[in-house]
């Protein structure tokens, strides 16, 4: 019983250890995508698709619409709205979601 036990518990340490290795590998493609934005990848409105690394990633730009918010007005496609999914296509692994929103274009 206590041998059933401690292999238990080794293999739920390995399985755990395993989910959060393809967590940060999923954080890895999804922050390097984000990094691309505006440098390699212009900042225009659209959506484009992926893989990296065995994962599949979508990335979605969008204008932000005028609106007052608490640091003041913002105008229209003023500000970028940048959304980048990873998947896994194993689907073992929920998906990791970054979100920011940017500057259309860089106030001098």
């Amino acid at each position: 019983v206590v041998i059933n036990g401690f292999y238990s518990a080794l293999s739920t340490g390995t399985l755990l250890e395993r989910r959060a290795d393809d967590q940060a590998r999923m954080v890895l493609v999804a922050t390097t995508v984000m990094d691309q934005v505006g440098v390699d990848v212009p900042l225009r409105p659209g959506n484009r698709n992926g893989q990296s690394d065995g994962l599949t990633w979508q990335l979605v730009i969008s204008n932000v619409q005028a609106a007052d918010m608490q640091l003041g007005m913002v105008y229209d496609n003023e500000l970028t709205f940048v959304s980048v999914s990873v998947m896994d296509p194993t689907g073992v692994s929920a998906p990791v979601v970054l979100r920011a929103i940017r500057y259309a274009q860089t106030p001098l």
